[in-house]
């Protein structure tokens, strides 16, 4: 009696392990599958940075030649002001001792 069920029981291991192993089998190729959509994500996000970081950088650029347009204006205009201010400093000296 203990042969049959031996034999039983290892004909049905034998199946349910056959039967694991084609599910874990299904199962890898899912995952080759989410693998391979990562690696495609990441190159994605590789080149959106890239061209994030390219974008940054000409903003960068046209921000620094405005900021120095801004600063020479402003150099400009101190100059003028130190000019003016030196002038009026002297027609108030001369006016002042005649």
């Amino acid at each position: 009696m203990e042969t049959p069920m031996t034999e039983w029981n290892n004909d049905r291991l034998d199946e349910m392990n056959g039967r694991m192993k084609e599910g874990f089998a299904e199962v890898d190729k899912r995952f080759d599958r989410v693998d391979e959509r990562f690696v495609r994500l990441e190159g994605e996000m590789k080149q959106g940075f890239a061209d994030l970081k390219a974008e940054i950088q000409q903003m960068g650029d046209r921000l620094e030649k405005r900021m120095d347009r801004v600063s020479n204006r402003l150099d400009r205009f101190m100059f003028t002001m130190i000019a003016a201010g030196a002038g009026v400093l002297v027609a108030a000296l001369n006016g002042g001792l005649n």
